[in-house]
């Protein structure tokens, strides 16, 4: 572990690159804030621990530590602006702190954002224009406090930079340990993190997210339905009652480590693929037989989208011709008499108890 300021380090590198599940899609750190609560700059201001992952010489990949570094360039962007043709010095000061800090050789960002962000954050650091939807971004919203602060107070340049040479931070090197993991463990406690994204990346690892974006298109038109059909998929793998979305990715990596003692990536991904399909035809009801499309359309009348997970996988059984038709519409619709009981009595029924007797009704059939 190596302690260091926060404005040396991001000037001894080249570039900095961010995780491309770590969105800035919360609020942020404000830099300014936390620096001003010391106004005699007498001890020095920690920032916490930095996880980087050095790829090459002066490149690193930013494990957990974006939200800091992100504000601060907004923050030393935030300065030039507000200084930008006051006179000939601070003109010279600019050029410097974009040169050191913000831009590389080439005058691209020093900081690679994800994809999400990265356009936005290009525009803010070349002065270009911004949408009124961009401008209700965090990242638009923590530079116009900035802006403000820096107006209000007439704040110097000069004690701005006193300010953030008591910055420091603490870097640990995270090579030959999975980013993923740390990122997740760091943060999947205290914020709302895009569990999709990081299971995107875990499938890149397990060279399957070419079939997996195969299944996206053809199957989930709307992310939310993507969220859906994985929390389904996996919460009838796991335990039923403390299922959490807030875990997902967790929950498929766990999947993913034990399936692979027996099959091989290629073979889940294509389980997925299959599973996609058919919860595909269950959000639209895209059924050829009469009795199964009614079915389905009497479950989803009587708000019986909590039983898809577990219709899932019966649905699996009769497409793998484990059970036959007559006994899918049985099935299907002992569940609807189950939700339209549930709704006319306004009580809560254990839906386990229900699964308990379909199972059971499955096995004597």
């Amino acid at each position: 572990m190596q302690v260091i300021n926060l404005l040396k380090f991001i000037n001894s590198v080249k570039h900095l690159y961010a995780l491309d599940f770590d969105q800035c899609n919360r609020s942020m750190v404000n830099i300014l804030d936390s620096v001003q609560v010391d106004e005699q700059f007498t001890s020095s201001i920690d920032l916490g621990i930095f996880f980087v992952e050095e790829m090459a010489e002066g490149k690193f990949r930013i494990v957990d530590g974006l939200n800091r570094i992100l504000s601060l360039s907004l923050l030393l962007h935030a300065v030039c602006e507000c200084y930008k043709k006051t006179s000939d010095r601070n003109d010279k000061a600019i050029k410097t702190i974009r040169s050191k800090y913000l831009v590389t050789k080439n005058n691209l960002p020093k900081l690679h954002l994800n994809e999400a962000d990265a356009n936005l954050y290009t525009k803010i650091i070349n002065g270009e224009r911004l949408s009124g939807h961009e401008k209700n971004k965090p990242m638009f919203i923590l530079l116009h406090d900035y802006w403000s602060k820096i107006k209000e107070q007439k704040l110097q340049a000069s004690k701005i930079f006193k300010m953030l040479q008591k910055i420091s931070i603490k870097i640990v090197n995270t090579n030959n340990i999975s980013a993923r993991d740390i990122f997740y463990n760091i943060n999947s406690q205290n914020r709302e993190i895009e569990q999709i994204l990081l299971i995107e990346d875990l499938f890149k690892e397990y060279k399957i997210d070419k079939v997996w974006e195969e299944i996206k298109s053809a199957y989930f038109i709307k992310k939310d339905d993507i969220n859906l059909f994985l929390h389904d998929f996996f919460i009838t793998k796991f335990d039923f009652n403390n299922f959490n979305d807030k875990f997902l990715y967790n929950y498929t990596k766990n999947y993913f480590e034990t399936m692979l003692q027996y099959q091989k990536p290629g073979i889940l991904i294509e389980n997925i693929k299959r599973a996609a399909m058919l919860y595909n035809n269950i959000l639209n009801i895209n059924f050829d037989n009469k009795e199964i499309r009614n079915a389905f359309i009497n479950i989803k009348k009587h708000s019986g989208e909590d039983t898809y997970a577990y219709i899932l996988n019966v649905y699996d059984d009769y497409y793998t011709g484990s059970i036959s038709e007559t006994i899918f519409i049985e099935i299907l619709n002992t569940i609807d008499e189950y939700l339209k009981n549930r709704q006319s009595t306004g009580k809560t029924i254990d839906f386990n108890e229900l699964i308990g007797y379909l199972n059971a009704f499955i096995t004597c059939k």
